[in-house]
């Protein structure tokens, strides 16, 4: 019995943060309290407090598990690759439709918030923006030291590696921004071949 109490407690702040992300997507993240929350899990808002203090603790905490999860999804793709190339390839695809995926999910969290709101939470969002592109880039280096031990790609130096990642990192989000601008992504794959065999050039030179 005591085993089992400890798994449901061990499930339980997945299932508030996933509780919290529904709600977000439902009502917009101001209207939403830990009240919503306690009601849609069931439990009582001391239970909630005892893993997180406030609403912006609980905030922070679903934008860490959709970092996770958004990883979770591209590592899964960027795996069933075979090539450096095409790994890299991967990645870039995976990263262009995952943040289509998930860009209503930000854009209903800010629904009803005024911009004073909205700039209050700009720190946090820039912090996930950080952790995301740490986590990108950590996927990349190794991509990157399996093709070298492949004898695919030359090896780098540490600054040559890390402004090599910056440049595709960056390139893929402006890809990405443009294509949405006009809303066509019918030139993405021919636009990231081009633009890894500019980089595969580059990296075995």
């Amino acid at each position: 019995m005591a085993s089992t109490t400890l798994l449901i407690n061990d499930q339980l702040p997945e299932q508030i943060l996933q509780a919290a992300l529904q709600l977000y997507l439902k009502h917009g993240l101001k209207k939403v309290t830990m009240d919503d929350v306690s009601k849609v899990i069931g439990k009582s808002r001391s239970a909630i407090y005892y893993y997180y203090k406030n609403r912006d603790e609980i905030f922070d905490a679903v934008m860490e598990m959709l970092i996770r999860d958004i990883m979770d999804e591209v590592r899964l793709a960027v795996d069933k690759g075979g090539s450096t190339e095409e790994k890299l390839k991967i990645f870039c695809l995976a990263k262009v439709k995952i943040s289509e995926e998930k860009s209503g999910v930000f854009a209903a969290m800010e629904a009803g918030m005024n911009v004073d709101e909205i700039s209050r939470h700009a720190t946090t969002l820039t912090a996930v923006h950080k952790k995301l592109m740490k986590a990108e880039s950590d996927l990349l280096a190794a991509v990157f030291a399996e093709g070298v031990g492949r004898r695919e790609v030359r090896p780098m130096k540490p600054n040559d590696l890390e402004r090599v990642i910056f440049i595709l990192l960056s390139s893929i989000r402006g890809i990405r921004r443009e294509m949405k601008q006009d809303n066509d992504f019918s030139e993405l794959k021919p636009t990231v071949d081009t633009l890894m065999a500019m980089a595969m050039h580059w990296m075995k030179s």
